[in-house]
């Protein structure tokens, strides 16, 4: 059987809560559910796992990056042109955690920065469903399942309250 997707529409996040237990209880799996609101809602509110994202990943480059590009500005800079000064010692160490720390930041906030961008651009190119129902307060969940599943998925989610349960319009973009 073909699997299409479909939307139910509510109106309070208690309501949206129980149902995705309910779809959850029927066999509809996790990845197969998606929930869009005008008001962004964290995934603990509804039970949802955590997104996961890369921007950690970018930051944690980044601050790499930053942190080796100190080291060899305040380590490299002395190696090259070495300068001795009247007592003062030749690798100054204290003196070089100021610029270590700031370009570590740099380095971190920049990448994280890219990060955040690079995963907005890669998001707009994905087509995502959506019900100008929720433009006006409503909150979405879309879901794939095939036609059985959506028999009894449809009479969960009217006895939790939904106030439409619909197949989702294809649009060719």
């Amino acid at each position: 059987m073909s699997e299409k997707m479909y939307v139910a529409l509510f109106g309070g996040l208690d309501e949206t809560a129980t149902a995705l237990d309910a779809l959850r209880a029927i066999g509809v799996a996790e990845d197969r559910m998606e929930v869009m609101s005008g008001v962004p809602f964290g995934e603990k509110m509804l039970g949802r796992p955590a997104l996961e994202t890369h921007v950690g990943r970018f930051a944690l480059v980044g601050a790499v990056l930053g942190f080796l590009s100190s080291v060899a500005l305040n380590f490299g800079t002395v190696a090259l042109y070495p300068l001795r000064v009247g007592g003062f010692p030749l690798y100054a160490v204290a003196p070089t955690w100021v610029l270590t720390f700031e370009l570590t930041m740099l380095g971190m906030l920049l990448a994280t920065f890219f990060g955040v961008l690079v995963e907005l651009i890669f998001d707009m190119f994905s087509h995502k469903p959506y019900d100008p129902a929720i433009s006006d307060g409503q909150i979405g969940i879309f879901f794939t399942c095939d036609e059985n599943t959506f028999a009894r998925a449809k009479t969960a989610l009217q006895e939790q309250g939904a106030s439409a349960v619909k197949a989702v319009e294809a649009k060719v973009l």
